[in-house]
C-alpha cells in the first residue's frame, strides 16, 4: 500500500468534514478506511515499513545530523557555521541543511534573500531532474516526504520576503506554494489572506475563502480589515461579529493592540504552536503579518468601539 497517497486522499476526504480535534480525525480515518474497504492492519504495516525506511535513512545520514547537532549546541555563530558547512558537504542537496548554512552566514535579511534565491534555483533543478514537477505531483507536495525540505526552503524564503516588506513578491510566492500544495500543510493561506487584505484585493480574498471554507481567526480578522479599508463598514462589522463569536479573546486582543502591549501578546503564544480561537492565534497573526497590523490603527480603534456594543 502507498501510505503517502492514501494520506493525501484522506486529507481531501477530511476537507469535507467538520474536524474539531484529534478524536474526530481518528473517527473519520476509521470511517474512511471502512468506506474504501481498506484493512487497518495493512495501513499499520505500511506505516511500519515507512518507519523502517526512515530509520535506514537516518543511519545513512548519522554524520550529517551529528554535525547539525554540534551546530545547534555551538558556543558561537562562527563555530555553528563551521559545523553546518561540514554537514552540507556531506549532503549538498539537503535543503534543510542548506537553509541553516544560509541563515548562519547572512548578516542582513537582504543577503539571506539572495542566498535563498540561489538555493531555490538549485533545488528547482534537482526537483526537475527527479521528476517532482510532473503533473501527477503538482498540488500534492508535502504529501511526499521528498518534497518537504523543498517546501520548507520556499516557506523560509516567503517569511524573509515579508520581513523585508517585499510584499508583492511575497504574495506571488505564497500563491505558487499553494499551487504546489493545495492541501496547504504549512498554513500559507493565512499569510496570503493578510496580504490580500493589505492590497485590498477583495476578489482574491473571497476566492481563497471559498477554496478553504473556514472561519479561523486568521481568515476572519484580515477579511474584516479588508472591508474596512474598502469603506464597506457593514461587511467589516459582519466579519468582526463572527470573529468575536468564534474567538472569546477578540476584544482583549484589540485592547492590547491599542495600548501597544504587543510583547505581552507574544508571550501568550505556546511553545509548540497556538490554540485556535484564542488570543494565541491572534498573536501569531500579528507576529507573522506585521505589515497589515502596523498600518491599520484606525481600524482597531473603530473595531474596539464596535466590539463594546456586541454580545457574545
Amino acid at each position: 500500500m502507498d501510505i503517502d497517497k492514501m494520506m493525501i486522499d484522506f486529507s481531501k476526504y477530511l476537507e469535507e468534514k467538520s474536524v474539531q480535534n484529534e478524536r474526530d480525525t481518528e473517527k473519520y480515518l476509521l470511517k474512511y478506511m471502512e468506506e474504501r474497504n481498506i484493512d487497518p492492519a495493512e495501513v499499520l504495516s505500511s506505516m511500519a515499513d515507512a518507519d523502517d525506511y526512515d530509520d535506514d535513512y537516518d543511519d545513512d545520514n548519522d554524520e550529517v545530523y551529528k554535525y547539525l547537532e554540534l551546530a545547534e549546541n555551538a558556543s558561537s555563530a562562527k563555530e555553528a557555521l563551521k559545523y553546518a558547512k561540514k554537514a552540507l558537504e556531506l549532503a549538498p542537496e539537503n535543503w534543510n541543511v542548506a537553509c541553516t548554512v544560509a541563515e548562519l552566514s547572512s548578516k542582513t535579511p537582504e543577503s539571506l534573500l539572495e542566498k535563498y534565491e540561489q538555493l531555490i534555483a538549485q533545488a528547482n533543478a534537482a526537483m526537475e531532474r527527479d521528476g517532482w514537477f510532473s503533473e501527477e505531483y503538482i498540488g500534492e507536495f508535502w504529501g511526499f516526504h521528498e518534497t518537504r525540505p523543498y517546501m520548507e526552503l520556499r516557506e523560509a524564503y516567503l517569511d524573509t520576503l515579508v520581513r523585508c516588506d517585499m510584499l508583492k513578491k511575497a504574495m506571488a510566492e505564497a500563491e505558487d506554494l499553494l499551487r504546489l500544495c493545495e492541501n496547504d500543510n504549512l498554513g500559507i493561506r493565512y499569510h496570503l489572506m493578510h496580504l490580500y487584505a493589505h492590497f485590498e484585493d477583495e476578489e482574491k480574498a473571497l476566492a481563497l475563502l471559498k477554496k478553504y471554507d473556514e472561519e479561523s481567526s486568521m481568515f476572519l480578522l484580515p477579511l474584516s480589515i479588508l472591508y474596512y479599508k474598502l469603506g464597506n463598514l457593514k461587511k467589516a462589522a459582519q466579519y468582526l461579529r463572527i470573529l468575536n463569536r468564534r474567538n472569546k479573546d477578540t476584544r482583549r486582543f484589540f485592547e492590547a493592540l491599542i495600548i501597544a502591549e504587543t510583547e505581552d501578546l507574544f508571550d501568550e503564544i505556546g511553545t509548540f504552536g497556538y490554540q485556535p480561537f484564542t488570543i494565541q492565534e491572534l498573536a501569531v497573526a500579528l507576529r507573522e503579518n506585521p505589515f497589515l497590523f502596523g498600518s491599520t490603527a484606525a481600524y482597531f480603534s473603530w473595531g474596539l468601539r464596535k466590539l463594546k456594543t456586541m454580545k457574545k
